[in-house]
């Protein structure tokens, strides 16, 4: 096992409405979910970011609202699906998060690009240009597209400054798994779930993430993620989150870890008891 500074085990999002009377207790005030989430995770990724353009009050809020929370940001769609980017669009990104970015409490932007975003001469160029457009901010890399599992690309994305993302998702075609390898500063893993049957067939998003994994894929991941580890800061992320499917996991892998947790008496009632027995 190679030694882990820390693990730190969190969410992707924190503000779905199906939590509400599952984590989150009925009548809690929609911004106070954030102070409720931090009593049980010490990180999370802000996905709305990637929907719109964020506004620096509400990041401000965040920072504000929690003590010891770090945060991970996905970046605006226009950097990683539309690809057609101004400098001042990256400048008012930018200046939307700079409360995250002074709190100290700022882990990486995340730049998650489509399953059509493969390898390429010109997208690699692309990604040396985004490189160049947040130099000396952390920031990872998550792709989808099989055809990046190269060698030559895993040394071209730690030369241009990214972490790369290692994700657990269906084995479906075309889609690249993994490839659990440790790149760049951090470690970073982001955790979809395993239902191949809604992965391209879903009439919402939310239903490919619609998966709770099992206590022997809890420690099946969490090998993975010991042998990762290389003596880096690694953040684990579960984005399965219908139903709050992602809290349990991400609770069940924080005790794969040896970390005490709480689990809300709504929470361990949905799923089946045999999980925690």
């Amino acid at each position: 096992m190679k030694n882990c500074i820390s693990v730190n085990i969190g969410c992707s999002g924190f503000s779905y409405r199906d939590w509400i009377g599952v984590f989150y207790p009925q009548g809690l005030n929609s911004s106070d979910f954030i102070t409720f989430y931090e009593k049980f995770f010490n990180i999370v990724e802000i996905n709305y970011s990637f929907y719109s353009m964020p506004n620096s009050s509400t990041m401000e809020n965040f920072v504000n609202k929690t003590k010891r929370l770090k945060f991970a940001v996905k970046a605006y769609r226009i950097f990683t699906h539309n690809r057609k980017y101004s400098r001042s669009d990256r400048d008012k990104f930018l200046k939307s998060c700079e409360p995250l970015l002074e709190s100290e409490r700022f882990i990486a932007f995340l730049f998650q690009f489509p399953q059509s975003f493969y390898y390429s001469l010109e997208n690699m160029e692309y990604i040396k240009r985004l490189s160049e457009s947040f130099e000396g901010y952390p920031k990872v890399l998550e792709v989808r597209s099989r055809s990046f599992a190269r060698a030559e690309f895993f040394e071209e994305v730690e030369s241009l400054g990214f972490s790369l993302v290692n994700i657990d998702a269906p084995k479906v075609k075309g889609i690249i798994v993994g490839p659990w390898k440790s790149i760049g500063e951090i470690n970073y893993i982001r955790l979809h779930g395993r239902n191949a049957e809604k992965w391209f067939n879903s009439e919402d998003s939310y239903e490919r993430y619609d998966y709770l994994y099992s206590t022997e894929e809890i420690t099946w991941i969490g090998n993975k993620i010991k042998r990762l580890c290389s003596g880096k800061e690694t953040y684990v992320f579960f984005n399965n989150h219908y139903r709050g499917k992602s809290l349990l996991n991400a609770l069940q892998l924080k005790e794969f870890f040896g970390e005490k947790v709480k689990i809300p008496a709504a929470l361990k009632g949905l799923f089946s008891t045999t999980l925690w027995e």
